[in-house]
């Protein structure tokens, strides 16, 4: 591994630690602490984009695959959702920071929550569009077992889903989250919906994989 990809590779699991964070009312209790944390996230966020200027760079170069369309979309959505994360946040900055330009907006809240689930979500499907080693890998270890493992685990991570309420921030329903006594379970939840993201993400991959295929 390069040192650049080490550096990435870091760079995307303290921004997943930090979303976990600040996603966590146990870990994040209190407006002040929220805010410190959202402020390095969005600094993360920020160098995460530095370190990624060559997908802007070839953004229109090149032949578009089935494939090529999946990860672009992704990656399009996903920089949607954060820019609309980023300016929510700094709508309810006035709340937290005494310092900040402008009061709190009647809007921010709403929109932050939707962004946060979105970006959240979004960001667990482009992890699982990435890291195919791992992914080779850990079918290579399960050998048979893989098949019934992947669709056990994204049955379990799609009620987590289900159940945790996230889907009513993604659709600004108004309907509050399910409330999760403790960080075990908190954690349990949003990492079983990542991994459920994930593991929908590389069915995705293979069937674009296939349609490719077939129009060579």
């Amino acid at each position: 591994m390069t040192k650049c990809r080490a550096v990435k590779l870091a760079m995307d699991i303290a921004l997943y630690g930090l979303m976990l964070a600040l996603m966590s009312y146990p870990l994040t209790r209190g407006l002040l602490r929220h805010g410190v944390c959202g402020a390095a996230f969005v600094m993360l966020l920020l160098v995460h984009q530095a370190l990624n200027l060559g997908w802007y760079r070839t953004l229109l170069r090149g032949r578009w695959s089935a494939r090529r369309v999946l990860l672009t979309g992704t990656d399009a959505l996903l920089l949607l959702s954060s820019a609309a994360l980023i300016v929510s946040s700094l709508a309810m900055a006035g709340e937290v920071f005494s310092f900040a330009p402008f009061p709190m907006a009647w809007w921010g809240r709403e929109l932050h929550m939707a962004a946060t689930a979105w970006t959240f979500v979004l960001a667990s499907f482009h992890l699982g569009l990435h890291g195919h080693g791992l992914w080779n890998s850990t079918r290579l270890l399960l050998g048979r077992a893989w098949r019934p493992a992947t669709w056990a685990f994204f049955t379990l991570g799609a009620a987590l889903f289900a159940h945790s309420g996230l889907w009513n921030d993604m659709l600004m329903t108004g309907v509050p989250k399910a409330r999760l006594a403790g960080l075990a379970l908190f954690l349990a939840h949003y990492v079983g919906i990542t991994l459920c993201c994930c593991l929908l993400a590389r069915g995705a991959w293979s069937f674009m994989d296939r349609v490719f295929s077939r129009g060579r």
